[in-house]
């Protein structure tokens, strides 16, 4: 082989070997974070209980709370492009 050819041969696999690398190094960084991102919900609290609960039980100290729930209307009528 000639020279050149070899320089031309050196330089490709230099390439894809700094590819791959390069390629592997971003692979495991987004294996860590998401490993530390999965680490992090399984610390928080999660309720046992519903949302609802929850808020019932944040207002239970102050007596509760009532609230009027309007009536259901009809939906009102769709926009029209014409």
């Amino acid at each position: 082989m000639r020279k050149v050819d070899l320089q031309q041969q050196a330089v490709t696999l230099i390439g894809q070997l700094s590819t791959e690398k390069l390629r592997a190094a971003v692979d495991y960084l987004s294996y860590l974070q998401d490993k530390n991102a999965r680490s992090n919900l399984s610390d928080q609290d999660i309720p046992s209980t519903g949302l609802g609960t929850a808020i019932h039980e944040m207002f239970k100290p102050f007596g509760g709370v009532e609230l009027e729930i309007p009536p259901r209307e009809p939906m009102r009528e769709p926009p029209r492009f014409d």
